[in-house]
């Protein structure tokens, strides 16, 4: 064993390998990654509430929209309920979910919510990508920035029991 171990310190030193300090987390991207584009978002939010954290607590998946309803970010976990990846998501608008069953009143008392700037919670017919519907609970809060601006839109979103 004495000489394997001698041959094996021989061998690595002729490598001539450098040790360098981990600067990355590149192993749990998705995780960090979530997180960083999150703060991103809430450092211009005058409310400092975690609804990632929220997200995760509640076992809810979270959506944020931009100023013009197109999404920017959404859970690493969005998949679980709609069966879209976050690639087929971003940039879109949250009404893709939606479909021919969708109640038109439901997405009037939706759109009437957004276009005054107030939460809401509603429980809305949706669709995966599959074509197969789910009943959708939303918890929905609109963001300002400091000086009062809306920026975003905060969606909590659970399959309706």
């Amino acid at each position: 064993m004495e000489h394997y171990d001698n041959a094996c310190a021989k061998y690595y030193n002729s490598l001539n390998i450098k040790c360098l300090p981990l600067t990355t987390w590149e192993f749990r991207k998705d995780h960090f990654s979530d997180v960083i584009m999150y703060k991103r978002l809430q450092n211009n939010w005058s409310s400092k509430q975690d609804y990632l954290k929220q997200a995760h607590k509640e076992n809810r998946e979270l959506i944020v929209t931009d100023k013009n309803f197109k999404i920017v970010f959404v859970s690493d976990t969005i998949s679980h309920i709609s069966g879209y990846r976050r690639d087929e998501i971003i940039g879109k608008s949250p009404t893709m979910f939606q479909g021919e069953g969708t109640c038109i009143v439901t997405r009037q008392k939706i759109k009437t919510a957004l276009t005054q700037l107030k939460p809401f919670k509603e429980v809305i017919l949706n669709y995966k990508k599959n074509g197969e519907s789910y009943w959708c609970e939303i918890d929905a809060y609109p963001m300002f920035d400091k000086s009062g601006t809306f920026t975003n839109y905060i969606a909590l979103e659970r399959i309706a029991s």
